[in-house]
């Protein structure tokens, strides 16, 4: 079986012109994906580090400053408040299925039970809380750290 030279260019046109588009269409759609997902994600981790920063920054002065008092049980209450809205919004924002994630969760609420503690007894050591803020802060640069990789390699 022979073909004429004209029909295998004419043909092998019509499919470049064909294929061609329909690739770059793909190639495109999933870069716009990935730079979608990426931008999210990225938006993802600095909300989350703003509300752990937030609430480890409680942590760290609220007991010490009810205890010697320079904030007063009214002042503390309304930042205790403030600790437990940034503790729901960070358990939004967290993936309850990876362990990594729940250990933030059961990290915050050793300090919840630490700081409620602090309050209502007026005392705090300072040394107990940096502690506290300090494993938080650490377990949430791991997960950061990852989901900052994600977004470097685009996914």
């Amino acid at each position: 079986m022979s073909f004429e030279p004209a029909v295998v260019s004419a043909v092998t046109a019509l499919v470049a012109v064909i294929v061609g588009p329909l690739v770059s269409i793909f190639v495109a759609k999933n870069q716009i994906n990935a730079s979608v997902v990426s931008a999210n994600r990225q938006t993802w981790i600095n909300r989350l580090r703003d509300e752990l920063a937030t609430l480890v920054g409680i942590v760290h002065h609220l007991p010490n400053a009810h205890a010697n008092g320079s904030v007063s049980t009214n002042e503390a209450i309304a930042e205790y408040g403030r600790f437990a809205e940034k503790f729901q919004v960070i358990k939004l924002l967290i993936n309850p299925n990876e362990a990594d994630h729940q250990e933030i969760i059961r990290l915050i609420k050793i300090a919840d039970k630490k700081l409620i503690e602090s309050i209502n007894k007026k005392q705090a050591s300072a040394s107990e809380f940096e502690t506290v803020g300090q494993r938080i802060v650490d377990q949430s640069q791991i997960v950061l750290k990852r989901e900052w990789e994600r977004v470097k390699n685009g996914k």
